[in-house]
């Protein structure tokens, strides 16, 4: 079977999938890895097409955060997790065979990549409700991160545990389910 897929497609797919699998606890270095592959496209579209992109971009090769004679250092590490879990050659060579990866590193990547997926999509932007319950996670999780205004919207999940992504993942299960 053949099917046509673009190259923002295959992002929103990639990221998508990995969201559910966050929420379902799975294997984190899948995780990464889609994400990592869905936030390089992004990445590159913006880059490529020459969308202007806004500074809250951290993650992106050339944010506005690093200072200059950092930059890369900065995409090494960033990358490191990523480049490591997909690629062997170069780690081979230098005996590298395995890494200390941080887990959570990969919450904030799937942070800038429904941000990313937003600034390339503009108007047809479809805020999936995988992407929403991310959002609602992430705003109670790292409430001290968002600006008080955005905060107001977050209270109304407060019944939620951030540490309990099962519940989260409830959320996602129901709404996957046909309505009968």
């Amino acid at each position: 079977m053949k099917i046509n897929v673009s190259k923002i497609g295959a992002a929103r797919s990639q990221l998508i999938e990995a969201l559910r699998l966050f929420f379902e606890q799975r294997d984190p270095v899948l995780i990464h890895t889609l994400v990592g592959a869905s936030l390089q496209i992004l990445h590159d579209h913006i880059d490529d097409v020459g969308i202007v992109w806004d500074e809250i971009l951290f993650l992106h090769k050339d944010t506005i955060y690093i200072k200059d004679e950092y930059p890369k250092e900065w995409r090494v590490k960033v990358n490191e997790a990523r480049n490591f879990f997909k690629h062997a050659d170069r780690d081979l060579k230098d005996g590298k065979t395995t890494i200390e990866f941080e887990t959570v590193a990969t919450q904030f990547l799937i942070f800038e990549a429904i941000r990313c997926l937003k600034l390339v999509e503009n108007d047809s932007f479809d805020f999936l409700f995988e992407f929403q319950v991310f959002w609602g996670w992430y705003g109670l999780k790292y409430p001290t991160h968002l600006k008080p205004e955005c905060r107001e919207w977050f209270k109304r999940l407060s019944s939620m545990n951030p540490d309990k992504l099962t519940e989260f993942n409830a959320l996602l299960v129901l709404a996957r389910r046909p309505c009968r």
